[in-house]
């Protein structure tokens, strides 16, 4: 999972840190937004750092303590951070992590070999679903040294980029070994187990937050096409009405995990276009909250 994550970080245009000049500016406004009403912070969390070509780890580090990225790929974050001012470097600490917490168990070797030799699906079913089930004590694990740690945790374009892909790579290489129900099965499950690691990644990061400390997030939700404007522009309701037919399923789980976590009274979303290439524009959620007392009691 690592490697496959390494190359899709690896595998990017040139000068894609001017193409996303004003995604990261709406990204930086988010920040913005909670700094307005908490001047000066401690610490911030940054989940899925990667590149950070949408970051201004720059204006962070100008108005934060310290700054901790995480992310599978070490290198890509130290390759992000490499040209800022040595002031700033020296507030950024990265955290090499895998969130879903899977590594921890081995479970990509396992689940690789088991489609490699191609045993029964009904035992590699059983074996997702039986990780699925462990997923909540894997990520208490993972996280419980950050419980309450920072005034700012942020996720940024993770939710899609969590298992999923790496998985159905993995099972288009071993495809032939199954006949076409079994794979839909085995699809299937690997579904449920996304959905569940997309939940328990958001409610195992709230934990990580200080009372009265702020959650953001931001998260392509679909693919721009022409047909698409007139909802769009309708505004937020019917953006969501238009991603429930069409969006990245794990995204809407993800934006919905979120505000589970956060006070309903302070929740802010913001929505726009993100051309991420030459060849594909997102459409792209923020959303802000402020972490639920009930959470800390």
């Amino acid at each position: 999972m690592e490697d496959f994550q390494r190359d899709l970080n690896h595998d990017r245009e040139e000068l894609r840190k001017i193409r996303w000049k004003q995604h990261r500016l709406q990204v930086t406004q988010l920040f913005e937004a909670v700094l307005s009403k908490k001047p000066m912070v401690k610490k911030v969390a940054i989940i899925g750092a990667g590149n950070c070509d949408d970051l201004d780890l720059e204006y962070l580090a100008a108005r934060c303590q310290s700054i901790h990225l995480f992310d599978i790929d070490q290198e890509s974050m130290e390759k992000g951070i490499k040209g800022l001012p040595e002031l700033a470097r020296k507030k950024i600490q990265l955290v090499k992590i895998n969130v879903t917490g899977l590594d921890t168990i081995g479970f990509d070797g396992d689940l690789s070999l088991m489609l490699d030799r191609g045993e029964k699906a009904g035992v590699v079913i059983q074996y997702v679903k039986d990780t699925e089930n462990r997923l909540s004590q894997l990520s208490e694990q993972l996280f419980a040294e950050y419980s309450f740690e920072f005034d700012i945790v942020a996720t940024s374009a993770i939710y899609t980029q969590l298992f999923y892909n790496w998985a159905m790579d993995l099972l288009a290489e071993h495809g032939d070994n199954y006949p076409e129900n079994d794979v839909e099965r085995i699809k299937d499950a690997f579904l449920d187990l996304r959905d569940e690691i997309v939940r328990t990644l958001s409610h195992s990061l709230s934990k990580c937050i200080k009372k009265n400390g702020f959650y953001l997030t931001w998260t392509d939700i679909l693919k721009m096409k022409p047909e698409y404007s007139d909802a769009i522009n309708e505004g937020i309701n019917a953006v969501f009405t238009l991603a429930a037919n069409v969006g990245y399923g794990a995204s809407l789980i993800g934006l919905k995990a979120f505000m589970e976590e956060v006070d309903k009274r302070e929740l802010t979303l913001r929505y726009w276009s993100w051309d991420f290439n030459v060849d594909k524009r997102y459409l792209t959620i923020g959303a802000i909250g402020r972490i639920c007392e009930s959470e800390k009691n």
